[in-house]
């Protein structure tokens, strides 16, 4: 028979960038029988949605506007908790699951019997990942997080293979010393190769995704402001998040001038608005820790270089292969004065840069080679 795969994410989504959706796929060409467990209220479009696949079970949980609310660590609760009465009813060969919330390890740890083999792929970095200024929010934070950050531990202790999607991942969680743990950098399937002829005439910049507190869009704003100065530039915006009338008021008062289109995980639309685009924006605050993002994966998926501040990888990507430019936050100078005069020429041969390094590097293709190695440690 077939073996069976449970996998687990609250933030699925079916799209090719979902990390969730992309060990589905995986794990059915390989002869697998998997499942998806998710939650039905969606992180990035902020609303209730269900898939029509009986593959694919959604788990009512509540919504929430903030990502630092006591509504969004309810809904994450009472994810964990469904998930935990769903594997006391039912048995699997491997179990996968998507950190954070972290309360997910928990349930995994706690039915141990339910299933042969537990995978562990670590998404994001919570609550280390959420930065802010103000010193009581941030004592709130850190006190709140020693227990997940301890749960987190025990689970990537316990399991029989951990998957981080970063380097800068892999050392903050002191993987070293785990035999079973890998790097797999967010990957995606994009199956036509992006065209570089229907480039936009004057600058643009593409802002993809999340519209939330840990970007840097003070940046974005003195950046565009900056280039104004010497050239036409435009701002495009594919998202939503709980800043989006921050973002927009501010857009306005300081007239830049942007279009808006709404959100959408629609490829079609995406290929449509980010090919044509010179450069997207993959800004963070300075303590965030993010070093590879799904929205610089898109990003290169089309064909568009960066304007980086994550860390580590995307960082070392940028650095090394000429696929955009790295920013400091505190010296923006330099980094205007290059998008201020470069060329076609020199644009073109960054955006076939950046394709190069996705083809490479984080295509599904390289996908599946990792994934390959996981299983036959496992087995």
């Amino acid at each position: 028979m077939p073996k069976t795969v449970l996998i687990v994410s609250n933030f699925h989504e079916d799209v090719s960038i979902s990390r969730s959706n992309m060990a589905f796929n995986y794990f059915l060409e390989k002869g697998y029988v998997p499942t998806v467990l998710y939650s039905n209220f969606s992180h990035s479009l902020k609303k209730f949605r269900k898939f029509d696949n009986d593959k694919f079970i959604s788990l009512d949980t509540f919504s929430y506007s903030s990502s630092l609310s006591i509504h969004r660590i309810i809904s994450y609760l009472v994810f964990s908790f469904k998930f935990f009465r769903f594997l006391g009813k039912n048995s699997f060969d491997i179990v996968y699951i998507n950190l954070p919330p972290n309360s997910i390890g928990l349930s995994a740890l706690l039915r141990r019997g339910k299933y042969s083999k537990l995978i562990v792929d670590v998404i994001d970095l919570w609550p280390e990942a959420f930065t802010n200024n103000n010193i009581l929010i941030k004592a709130v934070i850190y006190l709140g997080g020693i227990l997940p950050r301890i749960i987190r531990k025990k689970t990537i202790d316990y399991s029989d293979f951990c998957i981080v999607e970063s380097e800068l991942f892999y050392k903050k969680l002191n993987l070293q010393n785990k035999v079973n743990s890998k790097v797999i950098n967010i990957k995606k399937f994009q199956p036509e190769k992006p065209s570089f002829k229907n480039l936009s005439k004057e600058m643009t910049i593409i802002y993809l995704g999340n519209i939330g507190n840990i970007y840097d869009f003070d940046s974005l704003f003195s950046i565009i402001k900056g280039v104004e100065k010497i050239r036409k530039i435009k701002l495009h915006i594919l998202g939503l998040g709980p800043k989006s009338d921050w973002l927009f008021e501010n857009l306005k008062s300081k007239k830049i001038n942007y279009s808006y289109h709404g959100s959408s995980f629609d490829e079609v639309l995406k290929k449509e608005i980010i090919s044509k685009c010179w450069f997207g924006f993959n800004g963070y605050k300075r303590n965030t820790e993010v070093a590879l993002s799904y929205k610089s994966v898109d990003y290169l998926s089309y064909g568009v270089p960066l304007l980086n501040s994550a860390k580590e990888d995307t960082y070392s990507l940028v650095e090394n292969h000429n696929i955009g430019y790295n920013f400091d936050s505190r010296s923006l100078d330099s980094l205007i004065f290059e998008l201020s005069k470069i060329k076609i020429n020199e644009l073109l041969e960054m955006k076939k840069n950046s394709y190069k390094i996705f083809e490479d590097k984080l295509s599904g293709q390289s996908y599946i080679e990792d994934m390959n190695s996981v299983i036959d440690k496992i087995n």
